[in-house]
């Protein structure tokens, strides 16, 4: 999965998906339902989905991607509920009523440059205690977020309870708990393990045996709100925490 390569294009609602597995690259409509229209239900993390699958061509494409055999889904919305509110610190928190589709704890991960900026100073540092080790530089990337922010300072981020993007507001879960998969690189097609970030981290972001970095957000929708030609966000626009 770790080299699949994706890129939207906005104006025609179509999702390309590339694979150095495959010769073609794949296209996805986005605005149109999936070519079957048959609906199967399956259980994810203990939730019941309605799903539709895609045709043949497709499930084919991802198998070949990811070496096994694979079939695409699609769900378009649920009222998945995960309910746990602990606050200290850096602290963790997870709300009911989220809505989400298939990730098991929110809909969004921030990540803030600034974090990563301070993040990567640390490495650099431990990197000249010590001459076996090289240094690395960590992209904001390697944390897989839906949005990077800049301009505040380091953590700012684990403080914020609610958060005002342009003009749509969201909701701070908490800190995202980090795990092995941060630690992958992919150099040449190839897939390396090594002990960094996670090891780092683990030395002043670990609260209640959490290794927590970013923060997990949900879109806080107005009650009522039925339009839907109003929910994109734009790179650059203003960011107001709570």
């Amino acid at each position: 999965m770790s080299l699949l390569r994706t890129y939207i294009d906005l104006s025609q609602g179509i999702l390309y998906i590339e694979s150095p597995r495959c010769k073609g690259r794949l296209q996805i409509t986005l605005n149109s339902s999936p070519c079957n229209d048959k609906r199967e239900q399956i259980s994810w993390h203990g939730q019941i989905y309605q799903v539709h699958g895609y045709n043949k061509e497709v499930d084919t494409w991802f198998s070949t991607a990811i070496g096994r055999p694979c079939t695409l889904l699609r769900h378009m919305s649920s009222s998945h509920c995960v309910s746990s509110c602990e606050r200290d610190g850096i602290g963790t928190c997870r709300e009911s009523r989220s809505r989400l589709n298939f990730p098991n704890e929110a809909q969004f991960l921030l990540i803030s440059e600034e974090s990563v900026s301070d993040l990567n100073n640390r490495l650099n540092s431990n990197a000249g205690k010590d001459v076996r080790r090289t240094s690395i530089q960590i992209s904001p990337m390697r944390f897989r977020p839906n949005l990077v922010i800049s301009g505040g300072r380091p953590y700012a981020e684990d403080e914020w309870r609610n958060i005002k993007i342009g003009n749509k507001y969201f909701r701070s879960l908490g800190g995202c708990n980090r795990c092995q998969m941060i630690n992958f690189v992919i150099d040449a097609e190839q897939v390396q393990k090594t002990n960094e970030p996670l090891a780092t981290l683990a030395s002043y972001r670990r609260v209640k045996g959490r290794i927590l970095f970013g923060v997990l957000l949900r879109y806080e929708s107005e009650a009522g709100e039925g339009k839907t030609d109003d929910l994109w966000l734009q790179v650059g626009e203003s960011i107001i925490p709570e």
